[in-house]
């Protein structure tokens, strides 16, 4: 992996000898750098907020492995071809028929536990908000699970190509 060497960086891409590990590398540093900077930063973050924070950090980095896994490690192929184009309809598929229908239902259904206990507006306001970052999470480890197993069932079907 390189962090100021460009000349090498481009070197080793125009021969199409970047290993498939400093590829990770790369991912996996700028996935990192990219969490770091989305610390809760409200007024007032709660102990759910950075709860919330760790428990997604931690998903994002074993799940993004777990990707790199699927993909050969060392030994498979365009990794980050495959990440993109396959996060990109994994967000779009999961957050029409994964996160839209938890956060309705889940919303609803933190509303009228809310009322039905007699909390307040502003305590089942928070339930409503504690129950979105649940399904945030959920919606997250979901996105990064398929996408996985759709680089896992790329790099098998091209091995059955290939035989």
């Amino acid at each position: 992996m390189r962090f100021l060497g460009i000349q090498a960086l481009k070197s080793e891409l125009s021969e199409g000898s970047l290993k498939q590990s400093d590829v990770f590398g790369y991912w996996l540093a700028s996935t990192i750098l990219l969490h770091l900077f989305i610390l809760p930063t409200s007024m007032q973050p709660t102990v759910w907020d950075y709860l919330f924070w760790a428990l997604t950090f931690v998903a994002t980095v074993v799940l993004l492995r777990n990707c790199y896994i699927a993909n050969g490690g060392e030994s498979g192929v365009k990794f980050s071809d495959k990440l993109v184009s396959i996060s990109w309809v994994m967000l779009i598929r999961g957050f029409l028929f994964v996160f839209l229908p938890l956060f309705i239902i889940g919303s609803m259904v933190a509303t009228f536990v809310g009322i039905s206990l007699g909390y307040n507006d502003e305590v089942t306001s928070k339930l409503v908000e504690n129950c979105v970052l649940g399904e945030a999470l959920i919606f997250e480890i979901w996105v990064w699970l398929r996408i996985a197993a759709h680089i896992r069932d790329v790099r098998e079907s091209r091995k059955m190509i290939a035989s």
